[in-house]
């Protein structure tokens, strides 16, 4: 009986040790549920953290490259504009532009300066991102959540092909041709804040220009006629549209012309009109043949004092009284009378301001005398060897001050020129320059002086045997024309991405 007893006491006492073992377990399992419970609340906000970190790097970088393509559109712009500049140069023949070879060199000078533009945006940008982390701005992306995050630095890096910081001595290419960026961001959830650092690169085009996508631009080239006629410097007929018209014709399709440009004034507008129309539109005025009915009220306009014809012919009726009043006051002009000058009174002081002026006709016929010629190329150029023209003057014919009087022998009357080579003088360098063409054997004619100092005299009579070298030195140089096409490379389409790397 009694160890019935002592059985159940040990049974009471393992069945309490049980009891307590439990509770002791429970306890530990308990404290260590709460531990962990404690750890995983910080991991988690430590995550948030940096999640933060990198969804401001991720803002950030896509606002560099939405910023990258506005960059990409401006310089495209910059560009284009460029590229007309250099066409608008091209078309106007500006020194820098008139040789075919130079338009790789401006091309150059575009590219390079795309390049250095390009830089400097994407640069500024770098420069824009540094300064908004140094004033502290913090962006809170969930406004009911307590994470942010900041940008803490910015910064840019030249790199070459082989992506070597060419800031550094001992790099030897230093052809930019990206810019690493570096943002340094931070993160913050709960208090608890961390950072990383965004990397991306920017490429920089080999080019901003794209030579196999090249525009052809076609301009107008003045060059010398050769192998010039009488029939070249006297046209058989008028032209019938006006000079405003026949320039914006030319303008619009350079190819469907020849030089000379032959047109009449028309009383629409005037010769310094006529002038800036046609050197706002890339022209030559020298190409140009201009007729007028009337000296005074198309070329002179206001007055008739130091006209620049800027090297227009300008062809006048041989009745236009009023144009041969006012030959003295010429510059830099051609002008031409188709016919023969008729005038009752002295042919004197022409040129007198001391500006090369020269003088076309066919026939001369002045009442008294030719003398006073200043810096004045005057060519008497006849009619036909069956009906020569008239070269008749009243008493005294001097070739003087610079000036050069030139005749065609084979087209004037060959009384008349008995009459010049015995009477006609020369004084202050004044020339008789005179065009046959019988130049051998029996055939050959000459102009040979007579009268008082005939050696003395023949010392200024200067024989020129072809038709384009003898008008040449009296003045006169027909222009005649060609087109030229030249190509222009167009802008490069840039299409500029950004692969971004995070560190952690």
């Amino acid at each position: 009986m009694k160890l019935l007893k002592n059985q159940q006491g040990y049974a009471l006492l393992v069945v309490l040790l049980i009891v307590v073992l439990f509770l002791t377990m429970s306890a530990t399992f308990m404290m260590k549920s709460l531990t962990n419970a404690k750890q995983e609340q910080t991991i988690d906000t430590s995550n948030q953290s940096v999640a933060s970190a990198e969804m401001g790097a991720r803002f950030y970088s896509s606002d560099f490259e939405r910023e990258l393509q506005l960059i990409k559109q401006d310089i495209a712009i910059q560009t284009q504009t460029e590229i007309n500049l250099l066409i608008d140069c091209i078309k106007a023949r500006e020194a820098k532009c008139d040789d075919p070879a130079d338009i790789p060199l401006r091309e150059a000078e575009i590219d390079e300066k795309m390049r250095t533009l390009y830089i400097k945006l994407i640069e500024d940008k770098i420069a824009a991102l540094d300064t908004l982390a140094n004033s502290g701005t913090e962006v809170i992306p969930f406004s009911a959540d307590q994470i942010n995050y900041s940008i803490t630095s910015a910064a840019g890096t030249r790199l070459n092909a082989a992506e070597e910081d060419i800031s550094l001595a001992t790099t030897m290419d230093k052809k930019i041709r990206f810019i690493e960026v570096e943002l340094g961001m931070s993160g913050t959830s709960k208090s608890v804040t961390k950072t990383l650092d965004a990397l991306f690169k920017i490429d920089v085009p080999n080019t901003f220009l794209n030579p196999s996508e090249s525009l052809i631009i076609e301009t107008v080239v003045p060059v010398d006629k050769e192998a010039v006629t009488y029939e070249d410097v006297f046209s058989t007929s008028k032209p019938t549209i006006s000079c405003t018209q026949l320039v914006a014709d030319i303008i619009a399709n350079p190819s469907g012309y020849s030089a000379p440009f032959e047109c009449l004034l028309d009383g629409s507008t005037d010769l310094a009109d006529l002038i800036t129309q046609i050197e706002a539109g890339g022209l030559d005025p020298e190409l140009f043949k201009v007729y007028t009915d009337n000296f005074v009220e198309n070329i002179c306009t206001t007055e008739c004092n130091s006209l620049d014809f800027k090297g227009i012919t300008i062809v006048v009726n041989p009745d236009d009284a009023e144009a041969i009043k006012n030959m003295n006051n010429l510059i830099n002009a051609n002008l031409l009378v188709n016919g023969e000058l008729l005038t009752g009174n002295n042919l004197i002081n022409l040129g007198k301001n001391n500006s090369k002026q020269t003088i076309i006709v066919k026939e001369l016929n002045v009442g008294s005398n030719i003398q006073n010629l200043y810096y004045t190329n005057f060519l008497v150029l006849g009619l036909t060897e069956a009906t020569p023209g008239d070269l008749i003057w009243g008493q005294n014919i001097e070739i003087d001050n610079y000036s050069n009087f030139c005749i065609d022998i084979d087209r004037i009357n060959p009384d008349h020129l008995k009459r010049l080579a015995n009477e006609v003088k020369f004084t202050n360098s004044g020339k008789l320059i005179y065009f046959t063409r019988y130049n051998d054997g029996a055939t050959r004619k000459e102009f040979v002086l007579t009268g008082n100092k005939v050696e003395e005299r023949s010392k200024s009579v200067v024989r020129i045997e072809d038709y384009t070298t003898f008008l040449n030195a009296c003045g006169v140089t027909l222009k005649d024309s060609v087109t030229e096409t030249t190509e222009v490379a167009v802008p490069n389409i840039l299409d500029p991405g950004i692969d971004i790397k995070i560190l952690y």
